[in-house]
Order: structure tokens, then sequence, then C-alpha cells
């Protein structure tokens, strides 16, 4: 499979083919949200502990904000103090990539996807990317809807291994990072997701602001 990996990574994309997938993606981020700015200790179901000095969730859930004191590191500033995100238990999340072939040519499901702190609101991202309390409901919200495709019959495990998170901000976190070939029924898509190829996604890269972090690290294990 290295091999066809390579082939696709060649495969000529067409730009009509490229301009649908903007159009795609535009539609998306000319949707409004709304954003409302408040004060952390405002923010309903967070907490703070004064005796631990760490902001938590009353879940116990999720993640903890917690300061460190670096010394002597070793860098180009050694001594300096921020606040980190601790993840419950260590637990990451999921960054998990559907592929599937269409007429022999391999394909790859991607959301456009909303996050607040995105440049632009909207960005593409992979088939599944949310820590192990949102794909447990902590939150209340809706369950991803492809969750289970990745331990159907009818897929195989390309890639799965923890791949670490920026250690500028997390403190210890990784995240699994799972590709999986899929060969079954037709999945059935919601408006937010679309297949696309290798070379769309390499294409839609160069756009600087459209393709997220995680999915542009998860293909680079390909």
């Amino acid at each position: 499979m290295r091999y066809e990996f390579l082939f696709e990574k060649l495969y000529v994309h067409n730009s009509s083919t490229i301009s649908k997938n903007l159009k795609w993606f535009n539609s998306f981020k000319n949707k409004k949200y709304s954003l409302v700015k408040k004060n952390l200790f405002q923010l309903k179901d967070w907490n703070y502990d004064m005796r631990k000095g760490i902001i938590f969730h009353q879940s116990k859930k999720f993640f903890t904000i917690e300061g460190l004191s670096i010394k002597r590191a070793n860098r180009e500033i050694e001594n300096w103090e921020q606040p980190f995100i601790k993840q419950v238990g260590y637990r990451g999340g999921i960054i998990g990539l559907i592929r599937c072939k269409f007429k022999d040519i391999p394909h790859y499901l991607v959301q456009a996807k909303f996050e607040p702190g995105n440049f632009g609101l909207i960005q593409l991202s992979p088939t599944i990317q949310a820590t192990h309390s949102n794909l447990e409901k902590i939150h209340g919200g809706t369950k991803n809807p492809f969750l289970n495709i990745f331990k159907s019959k009818y897929s195989k495990t390309i890639i799965k291994k923890n791949v670490s998170e920026d250690g500028g901000r997390f403190l210890k976190k990784t995240n699994i990072h799972w590709i999986i070939n899929y060969d079954g029924p037709k999945i059935k898509l919601i408006k937010s997701y679309k297949w696309i190829t290798y070379a769309e996604l390499d294409e839609l890269i160069r756009y600087k602001t459209i393709v997220n972090p995680h999915l542009r690290a998860i293909v680079s294990l390909l």
C-alpha cells in the first residue's frame, strides 16, 4: 500500500473540481455564527479552585488550566511562567480520517468544521477531531456520526499511533492519529462532510488558512 500512497500523491487534480471544493467550503464560511466574549469566571460549569490554583469543569472531565513555573530551561528564555492546558487523566483525543476508493481513486472524508478559535471560524478538519470527553458526550452535544465506522468489519487500519500535541500550550498531551481504509456499504454524508482526493487536499493546503493543523498533521503520516 505504501506505493499506492506515492502514486495517489502524483494524481493530477482537475481545476474545476478545486473550484467546486472551494465553493462548497465557502458556503459554510458565509453562515453567521454567534460569538459572545465573556469573563473567564462567568463561563457556565467552569470553576476556579483557589487552593490548587486551577480552572476545571464541574464534570471533572475535559481539561484543567494549570500554571507552571519553568526554571533553567536551557533555551532562548531560561525562566518563565505560563498557563498550560492539561487533559484530565492525560487522555487526549482521536484525530481520525476515513479513506475510501471511488472508481479506484482514493478519497478522504473531511469536514468543514466550526471552531471559535479558527482563523475565519471554519476550517477543513479530519473525519473525527475530538477529545474523549466530547466523544462520550460529557458536554451534551451531538455524537460524531462516523465514529462506529472506525470499528466496522469493513474497515482496515492503515495507521494508528499516538502523536504529541503542541508542548508550548498542552501538558504531556497526545492524540491518537487513526487512518482507516473503508470498503463497505455507501456512507451517508451530512452537509458539512465531503470526499476529496489527496491531490485536492494538497492544493487546498496551499491556501494557507483553509486546512487546519490536525488534518495537515494526519495526512503527513501517509
